[in-house]
């Protein structure tokens, strides 16, 4: 069964599509089966693959919230070894109804139960990316992944949401009982000589571990917490209005901010080392 990685921050703007797609595309470049599932009623994710009309999914075998309704979903096909289940308007009924158990219905359905076999077991890796709130869809990509991975911006406004974030999986693995690890933080738009990056980086190193350090049923999947930070690139919002992966976008036409694509490398490097990956694959 593929390993599932959750995106999460309650807070807007973090980065969390930007580098779900980033991380999608190099997976699948490199081999991977891939899977994205767009789980955010505004389909970010979704319009960064190249569909600006979520309605077409409406009602069709591609309709996300088939789902909650017992009804089959096809991923679509959007290159080679990647595909995507996209979000539509859908999605936000149903986090907002009183339907029973609304933040496990991604979990059976990616993992199977009851007799049925899961989507999960069809690829080798898939991304959730979630709304940017604390409500059941972001609840149900916590209680559905088996690493969650937290994109953040290093403002002191960002870093408060980081912590709500973190109680918000906490109470998550606690309600549910989950059995999932943190994969790790991910700083974005870093700028190495802004003062505050800087002091606010070096504040969460210390903050986050002590948080973590007081609930001894969440699991880490590395001792060292945080991956490279990637920089603020001017590349990322150019290459999201062309709706193509920033690595294409920056060999095409931004050569000189290739150093994002090596950042995403790395960290694409250390994912498949803290998920044990490569060595489950190759068995």
């Amino acid at each position: 069964m593929g390993k599932i990685i959750g995106l999460v921050n309650q807070k807007g703007g973090a980065g969390k599509s930007s580098i779900t797609n980033a991380l999608s595309n190099e997976f699948s470049r490199r081999g991977y089966r891939v899977l994205v599932v767009d789980y955010d009623p505004q389909g970010t994710q979704t319009m960064l693959f190249g569909f600006n009309r979520l309605s077409e999914f409406s009602d069709t075998e591609h309709d996300i919230t088939n789902i909650f309704n017992g009804k089959d979903l096809k991923p679509i096909n959007v290159k080679e070894n990647l595909d995507l289940i996209p979000a539509n308007q859908g999605l936000r009924e149903e986090a907002e109804s009183g339907r029973m158990g609304k933040e496990l219905v991604l979990l059976n359905f990616l993992k199977g139960g009851f007799g049925k076999k899961g989507l999960a077991e069809e690829y080798d890796m898939i991304f959730i990316d979630s709304p940017a709130d604390s409500g059941a869809l972001t609840v149900g990509t916590i209680a559905s992944s088996d690493y969650i991975l937290i994109p953040t911006r290093l403002t002191f406004v960002d870093s408060t949401g980081l912590v709500g974030t973190l109680q918000t999986v906490i109470q998550a693995v606690m309600t549910f009982r989950l059995d999932l690890s943190i994969l790790g933080f991910i700083p974005v738009a870093y700028k190495p000589r802004l003062k505050e990056h800087k002091d606010v980086l070096a504040s969460l190193k210390q903050t986050i571990p002590q948080i973590l350090g007081r609930y001894d049923f969440i699991k880490i999947a590395s001792e060292d917490l945080f991956f490279d930070p990637i920089n603020d690139r001017i590349a990322w919002a150019e290459a999201a209005g062309k709706r193509i992966s920033i690595r294409d976008y920056i060999e095409k036409e931004k050569k000189g901010q290739k150093d994002i694509i090596y950042t995403v490398e790395k960290i694409t490097d250390e994912i498949i080392r803290r998920t044990l990956i490569l060595s489950e694959l190759t068995v």
